[in-house]
């Protein structure tokens, strides 16, 4: 999913996801398997 897309689902501003997504791939819990897309890790 987009962060657009998860902030939308969720119903919270978008800046507060991307904050989040940034967060959890940096601890290696989530990734990217294509630009602006992203998923948890298995």
């Amino acid at each position: 999913m987009k962060s657009g897309e998860v902030a939308e689902a969720a119903g919270i501003d978008k800046k507060e996801v991307e904050k989040a997504i940034k967060q959890l791939v940096a601890e290696g819990l989530m990734h990217s398997p294509k630009r602006c897309y992203y998923d948890v890790k298995k």
